[in-house]
């Protein structure tokens, strides 16, 4: 008896509990609800997301003269976080629905594609047909560069002594040094140059104006400066990541309308930027530094240089062709950088009139 008085017992109160849990359940259900329903009156409900992009890049070593005589070295690449959010359909879905956004974390993931570095167990140095010349052997002429119509994927160690004009200029070592850094407020002055550059032809000038990055080398002064070895056939594992620090980068929102382009479609010229008609520092997509946006998240990616650089000729064309007059050059380095960055979205927009 007093066994089945036991097990009766246990049974009812397994009942009670499992209808007070469940019960307890539904309730937690519409108090959200209700707390929802209550935020979205005081235009303060929120929405926490994680959007991922992914982006192809190119930096390189180039060192380059303005009209004016002033030699610098470009090739470091900037990107703006901003900039980088307006591009995504994923933040744009949102956009359209909330009011306001911050950012809540950044990590980026840097992965090399396509790179020329000197392998030392190809011999003898070759260059391959796709140069568009090949020296013939035992030949010692000299082939002329304007017979070299593109530059192609030459075989390494590559010869580039044969081809006159060429071989001076690029330096192709056995390894590069990448160098990945963060910038919480954008570029100042000092690291940013414009120059106008005549896209055009002489009997039909097409002056534009780029935004060109002289950092160099300098991006090594940054204390978050980390460099990484890029050697053929080795691993290379580069991830980053950036979270706002001060209660004033935390508690910073910004309008989901400020997302404006501030440069055009540059991909295939990664020396600078295109800029375009209403270029503003004002505006948080702009590269530059502004102290009424005191956290503009940008990233920085850039490839020591081996040797000192020769200047170019003054800027007359785009130097999307090999530079005149240059020396110490480093070919572009093809990256492919996933982020994933974590958004807070504020103040949901209620009634729409369809």
């Amino acid at each position: 008896m007093s066994g089945r008085f036991n097990n009766r017992w246990r049974y009812r109160n397994r009942v009670r509990y499992a209808r007070g849990r469940y019960s307890g359940r539904r309730v937690g259900v519409s108090r959200r609800a209700r707390g929802n329903a209550r935020a979205a009156n005081q235009q303060n409900d929120i929405s926490n997301v994680n959007i991922n992009l992914m982006k192809k890049i190119k930096a390189g070593v180039i060192s380059f003269m303005d009209k004016d005589g002033e030699k610098f070295d470009i090739g470091t690449v900037a990107l703006n976080i901003f900039e980088l959010l307006k591009k995504s359909d994923f933040y744009q879905s949102y956009s359209n629905m909330y009011d306001q956004f911050r950012i809540n974390r950044i990590q980026v993931k840097l992965t090399p594609i396509t790179w020329k570095t000197y392998n030392q167990f190809n011999l003898p140095n070759t260059i391959s047909s796709s140069l568009g010349a090949v020296k013939p052997e035992g030949s010692n002429d000299v082939i002329p560069y304007s017979n070299v119509t593109s530059l192609g994927e030459p075989v390494y160690p590559a010869d580039y002594s044969n081809i006159a004009g060429y071989g001076s200029k690029y330096v192709v070592p056995q390894a590069l040094t990448i160098v990945t850094a963060w910038d919480r407020t954008g570029l100042d002055d000092t690291q940013l140059k414009e120059i106008t550059l005549n896209l055009g032809t002489q009997e039909d000038p097409k002056n534009v104006k780029f935004e060109t990055i002289t950092i160099g080398d300098r991006i090594t002064s940054y204390s978050s400066a980390k460099s990484t070895q890029l050697v053929a056939g080795a691993n290379f594992n580069c991830v980053r990541y950036l979270y706002p620090s001060s209660q004033q980068e935390k508690s910073l929102y910004f309008s989901t309308s400020e997302l404006v382009d501030q440069f055009k479609d540059t991909s295939s010229r990664w020396y600078g930027y295109e800029k375009v008609d209403d270029y503003s520092s004002s505006k948080i997509t702009n590269i530059h530094a502004d102290p009424n946006c005191p956290f503009k998240p940008t990233f920085l990616v850039g490839v020591l240089k081996v040797e000192d650089t020769g200047a170019t000729a003054p800027t007359g064309t785009a130097p999307n062709s090999i530079p005149e007059n240059s020396t110490g050059q480093i070919f572009p380095v093809t990256f492919n950088l996933e982020f994933d960055i974590g958004v807070t979205f504020r103040g949901l927009r209620k009634t729409q009139v369809v």
